[in-house]
């Protein structure tokens, strides 16, 4: 007869079958489990090696391109624009703020074109009007009362400063000495970079065959509606007691979203402004800046387009003229 001994030991020795069982199948699976994943780790381990490979020759690839395309800049410029623009006196208005990459080099290429730079004149970020120091002092600066409304004071600023930069008509009869440039600079609203071996604190006298750049864009401290669209409507504005001064507008490249366009844009969809000066809108790029050079030429023929790779522009290039 069995006894209760008997049924104890062989649930005992039931239960240890199953454990055993259990842990060598368990063992089992995690080895191929662990197999598998140093199968894929090595893949994967030389798939990475293979993309670090590619992305070192691309990169290398890449420094060679840029090299070529620096030389290719460099030497091309030299003998596509030498004496473009001889002698032509060459002012740069520009926007703080909106300080282009590229400009140091259009620079280095309006001198390589013979160009007379007369140096960059600074809009600075005072005119945004935000505070009551800035408005008394722009106030003062113009001679106009203090009680004046801070759109009043920079519309004026920038009339009075189109006026400076323009030169005066041969028939206009005498007229006063504009010191708006003189006032605005000492009261910290313009600031001055002279052109190699000028004074900071010289302004040149500008003659009727300047031409002028006005660089501005979307990283403007002052929004652009506000200071630099008007300015360069008032530079083109038709007047009796000032004759035309040849203006071309530039960015440092256009946005990836037109709305984000609140320079070059705005100038362009503006029919009122048609004929009356050229834009490019990269001059951050190598052909940006040869077009800028191109177009300033060819402002002093009479011909204006809009040139670089964002909306509304016409070519890459100025054309060959006809």
């Amino acid at each position: 007869m069995i006894n209760f001994r008997f049924h104890i030991i062989s649930l005992i020795a039931v239960f240890l079958a199953l454990g055993i069982g259990i842990i060598m199948g368990t063992a089992v699976i995690d080895r191929a489990v662990v197999d598998r994943l140093e199968r894929q780790q090595s893949s994967l381990r030389h798939s990475i090696d293979n993309v670090r490979s590619t992305n070192s020759k691309l990169e290398q690839e890449l420094k060679d391109e840029q090299s070529a395309a620096n030389k290719l800049a460099d030497e091309g410029s030299q003998r596509l624009l030498n004496g473009v623009l001889a002698g032509t006196p060459v002012l740069i208005v520009g926007a703080r703020g909106a300080e282009a990459d590229g400009l140091n080099d259009l620079v280095t290429l309006i001198g390589r074109a013979n160009a007379d730079y007369r140096g960059t004149l600074w809009l600075t970020n005072r005119f945004v009007l935000d505070k009551d120091n800035e408005v008394r002092d722009l106030a003062e600066a113009l001679n106009v009362p203090s009680t004046t409304s801070a759109a009043t004071l920079r519309t004026t600023a920038m009339n009075r400063l189109a006026l400076a930069l323009r030169p005066v008509s041969a028939t206009a009869g005498p007229v006063e000495i504009d010191n708006t440039v003189i006032s605005l600079r000492s009261a910290g609203f313009l600031d001055y970079s002279p052109a190699q071996g000028g004074k900071a604190d010289q302004f040149p006298a500008l003659d009727p065959h300047t031409r002028i750049i006005v660089v501005s864009g979307v990283k403007a401290v002052v929004p652009d509606r506000l200071l630099m669209v008007p300015l360069v409507h008032m530079l083109v504005a038709s007047r009796t007691d000032r004759d035309p001064i040849a203006v071309l507008a530039a960015s440092g490249q256009p946005p990836v979203d037109n709305k984000d366009d609140t320079f070059i844009g705005p100038l362009r969809q503006d029919r009122s402004l048609t004929g009356r000066l050229s834009t490019v809108d990269d001059i951050d790029d190598f052909a940006g800046r040869l077009a800028a050079v191109l177009a300033l030429a060819d402002l002093g023929e009479g011909r204006f387009g809009d040139f670089g790779r964002g909306q509304g522009a016409q070519r890459l290039l100025p054309a060959p003229a006809s």
